[in-house]
């Protein structure tokens, strides 16, 4: 066991977390005016910041990845820059949401994607070696689409925030941004 782990073994995993102001302060950057989601657990803190009204963003809840999708393909419409924040099992319920829109339609999507599932011992190492499937068949499946994505491991990946963004409007069409660990408080 590392020094670290012995003094606070938690400390071990914070390196991992990004801060909910950090992604909002990124979001901000981006020019995002709103955020359409599903919340999940992995970005707990980043929808409770969200949701304080403090962020400056607009946020619509629905009940299912596709409305998720399906309104932010609306907002997107109606002239307004907007985040889908889900967890991977998520993505996987609103895939055809995500073809018709954010590929055939060309709507310029970011997702914000959770790794709900991924272990602790997988934590800075590869996804793809996850002995879960929920986190193990995220990335491969985005490429079977054609979907760029970033990973968002650590606090060093912040910069991928506006990577991912950037990529979505140059394509028009989506590209992800896979958050790997909690987000922190």
């Amino acid at each position: 066991m590392s020094a670290l782990a012995k003094e606070n073994p938690m400390k071990q995993f914070s390196k991992h977390s990004v801060s909910a102001q950090a992604m909002v302060d990124a979001f901000k950057r981006c020019g995002i005016d709103y955020v359409t989601t599903v919340p999940d657990m992995v970005q707990i803190a980043l929808h409770q910041l969200l949701d304080s009204g403090e962020s400056g963003l607009k946020v619509v809840h629905c009940t299912t990845e596709d409305q998720a999708i399906e309104v932010a393909g609306g907002l997107y419409a109606g002239g307004k820059n907007v985040a889908v924040i889900v967890q991977n099992q998520g993505l996987y319920a609103g895939i055809n949401s995500l073809r018709a829109l954010g590929l055939d339609s060309k709507v310029p999507l970011l997702f914000v994607i959770g790794q709900f599932g991924r272990e602790f011992s997988n934590l800075g190492g590869n996804p793809r070696d996850s002995k879960r499937r929920v986190v193990f068949l995220l990335e491969p499946l985005l490429e079977t689409l054609g979907v760029p994505y970033w990973r968002l491991e650590g606090p060093d990946d912040m910069g991928n925030v506006e990577a991912a963004w950037k990529a979505s409007r140059e394509r028009s069409g989506p590209a992800a941004l896979i958050v790997g660990h909690f987000v922190g408080w």
